[in-house]
């Protein structure tokens, strides 16, 4: 009875004090409102001058019409899971996913509009297992086959290319591969065995139905750590550069070879074979002599982690796992020079995120942040923390701001403090070094930061000069921390339960009044286990803890005597799983999804939506004052979450075929407009003209189109600028004028 009293009281209380920005209890729900980003798991795909590039869940459209000045046109719909295979065939693009849950299936996208895919289908039905292991697939022959490692090849004869339906093969199992591609009736496939050698098995899909293994290939994994295979020659790269003879039946023969320093890749260029992605730019070596392979160079280009390379004409692209697409010139393959630099929007697989003068900073794990547009996440600039070219060294794991100044938690260093009051040019302002810190929060001029690896330590920086922080207290952590939140005098941690008993797991907590000497001063673990995440309603006293089987609701009012006043329980017993709250809602997400929970009544949190996440945990969830929320999927890339009955950006309606007049506006001003396009409209123009001035133009369908990120464009100079969008899907266009100089009495047109 003392309970359900508390309870009762508590949510009479929390009735009180609501916030005036609290939802009610029956707003519609959040959706999934824009994905970007995510680990380059699968080889680009390039058709003429359009590339598509997988990025996590999405396929990112780029017009490489210009190499020089490469655009990024669209970004397709979600895929169920992140991508780690991606083949075209005839007007359709099809990827395979695979999901940490044992899921895994193909989508399918329609390129009959070849600058937005449309995606057409999604099917997990080629196998109804539990223990699917997708590792990709690839188009032979006129037919689709997909890799599974627990239950083997599967076929598709694209009979219905935009529904594909597989059948099984005699081929029951499939190597740890890695990489799938194919020439003609051919698919190559290559990776690493159990051994640590690497490997590349031959297939034969002459009889298209029965396709064959015809032979398996093994190298030693630390000579080769990939080997890249086309009909009759491979290439293998590592600590050695090795050729070799591919006979018809699919057998190698080790030819020439030499030592290198080490490369994750090596691609074929003409007589030349450039290696690259561990460390320092790209060498070149002459091939021309398949015996005896020669140095022929070094070329001074940023491709650190890059795994993949496709060829689009004589451009070399280069994706990297810094999220940097690098375009090379390979007309001249012995000299090969850097045309262009992009960026991918989102990044490579984002971490954290915070926000600082109306943008999005996004924490980048494998080399520091970026300053993103904060509606459609373009990037607008980028910082690269100086550490060794190593991925682990280069970790970073939470973000944190304190004014001007993000503090970044870098794994493998310590903190590092990033000056953002120009956020065009982020400049490091200084560093302390904290080895394997893994969770960071800031409060006034001391920085609260915690690890595990090597040790559990709790650490207290001062930041109060940014260019020389300094350690002014440690103490030992008897569990892993996988979250640390300061809210007032109080240090909050969700840690883990390493000594699997009452003792450990759930939620710990620090006096810090004197942030040079923490107090420990109470631990819960209320049937939590394992905690991993935290958020805190500190307006009410409520601190709200994701556990492996869901959330729990704890009132801090007192933190020397935290209690459970509330759980919302799901059932399962997950890992890594994360929480974020904003007024009467809150947010947990696990392998399932995304759980939007009604929270008007704490004490009995209820879900009111539940949106799959691909198959994968979140690494973040982060909730806006705007009513946004992101939700972090590192490689499974950025997710953004706006309020369901969201009617879009505030536009001016635009009439097909009536013009509007009298526009004028400052240099760097927007001014933006919408146009319903119906289906079956075989053209969309829209048109600016007249005037003074000098004005840019952008459109995008369904979003607010930026300068950065806008499925179509016009910047010539001057006032008169035209886009053309052929067989337009329906939709919302939405029409941005930006002023590159001032201009006036302008007059804007669409017709269809």
């Amino acid at each position: 009875m003392a309970i359900k009293l508390l309870a009762s009281a508590l949510a009479a209380a929390l009735a009180l004090a609501a916030p005036t920005h609290a939802r009610a209890a029956d707003d519609a729900p959040l959706s999934l409102s824009l994905v970007r980003g995510g680990a380059i798991a699968a080889d680009p795909v390039v058709a003429g001058d359009r590339v598509y590039i997988p990025t996590g869940r999405v396929v990112a459209t780029w017009d490489y019409s210009d190499p020089t000045a490469p655009i990024r046109v669209a970004t397709s719909a979600p895929a169920d899971g992140a991508i780690n295979g991606l083949a075209r065939h005839g007007d359709y693009l099809y990827a395979s996913w695979r999901g940490y849950d044992g899921s895994a299936g193909v989508t399918t996208w329609s390129l009959a509009d070849p600058d937005h895919p449309e995606l057409v289908d999604q099917s997990e039905d080629y196998l109804d297992a539990d223990n699917k292991v997708m590792l990709g697939l690839a188009v032979a022959n006129d037919h689709l086959y997909l890799f599974d490692n627990n239950h083997g090849v599967f076929v598709s004869d694209l009979a219905d290319p935009a529904a594909p339906e597989f059948a099984a093969t005699p081929l029951t199992s499939a190597g740890q591969y890695t990489k799938i591609t194919s020439s003609g009736n051919t698919i190559f496939a290559t990776g690493r065995n159990w051994f640590g050698n690497t490997v590349l098995d031959v297939f034969d899909t002459g009889t298209p139905e029965l396709p064959v293994l015809a032979a398996s290939n093994a190298v030693g994994g630390l000579d080769n750590f990939s080997l890249s295979a086309e009909p009759g020659f491979v290439i293998g790269a590592g600590n050695q550069l090795t050729l070799y003879d591919l006979n018809a039946s699919g057998q190698l023969s080790k030819r020439g070879w030499l030592d290198i320093p080490p490369a994750f890749i090596g691609v074929h260029v003409g007589d030349y074979a450039y290696t690259f992605g561990y460390g320092q730019g790209l060498d070149v070596w002459n091939i021309a002599n398949i015996d005896a392979p020669a140095e022929a160079g070094h070329f001074d280009l940023e491709v650190f982690s890059a795994r993949r390379a496709v060829q689009a004409g004589n451009t070399l692209l280069i994706p990297t796992e810094t999220d940097l697409l690098q375009a090379v010139d390979a007309s001249t393959p012995q000299q090969p020079q850097r045309i262009s630099t992009s960026w991918l929007p989102g990044g490579g697989a984002a971490k954290d995120m915070a926000l600082h003068d109306g943008s999005v900073v996004l924490l980048q794990a494998n080399y520091g942040l970026t300053v993103n547009d904060a509606q459609t996440l373009a990037p607008s600039a980028r910082f690269e923390a100086d550490l060794p070219k190593s991925l682990e060294q280069r970790s970073f794991e939470e973000i944190s701001m304190a004014g001007d100044t993000a503090w970044l938690a870098a794994w493998g260093y310590g903190l590092i403090g990033v000056d953002l009051s120009d956020p065009a040019a982020p400049v490091e302002t200084g560093s302390v070094q904290f080895p394997f810190a893994a969770v960071l929060d800031i409060a006034g001029q001391y920085a609260y930061v915690a690890k595990w690896t090597n040790g559990g330590l709790f650490g207290v920086v001062d930041i109060s000069d940014p260019a020389a922080p300094t350690l002014v207290w440690q103490g030992g952590l008897s569990n892993q921390p996988y979250a640390l939140k300061v809210n007032g005098s109080h240090a909050y941690i969700a840690e883990s339960n390493e000594s699997n008993d009452a003792s450990g797991g759930g939620l710990r907590v620090y006096d810090i009044a004197d942030p040079a000497a923490p107090v420990e001063v109470s631990h819960l673990n209320d049937g939590c286990g394992h905690g991993f995440d935290l958020a805190i309603d500190s307006g009410v006293s409520l601190l709200y803890l994701a556990c492996g089987s869901g959330v729990q609701v704890i009132d801090i009012a007192d933190p020397a005597a935290p209690v459970v006043v509330g759980r919302y329980d799901t059932g399962d017993d997950d890992s890594y799983t994360h929480v974020a709250q904003r007024g009467d809602r809150a947010w947990f997400a696990d392998s399932d999804g995304l759980h939007e929970l009604d929270i008007a009544d704490p004490t009995q949190p209820v879900q009111v939506k539940l949106t799959p996440m691909g198959h994968q945990g979140v690494q973040r969830l982060s909730a806006l004052d705007d009513g946004r929320l992101f939700a972090l999927g590192g490689i499974t890339g950025v997710h953004v979450f706006s309020p369901g009955d969201d009617t879009g950006p505030e536009a001016t309606p635009l009439e097909n075929k009536v013009p509007v007049s009298g526009l004028a506006g400052g240099a760097g001003e927007a001014l933006l407009f919408a146009i319903e396009v119906p289906e079956g409209a075989a053209m969309l123009n829209i048109l600016s003209y007249g005037g003074s001035g000098d004005v840019s133009l952008y459109a995008s369908r369904d979003a607010e189109p930026a300068p950065g990120d806008a499925d179509a464009r016009s910047e010539r100079r001057g006032n008169s600028e035209t886009i053309r969008i052929a067989n337009p899907a329906a939709g919302t266009y939405y029409i941005k004028v930006v002023g590159v100089k001032a201009f006036d009495r302008l007059t804007l047109q669409a017709r269809y």
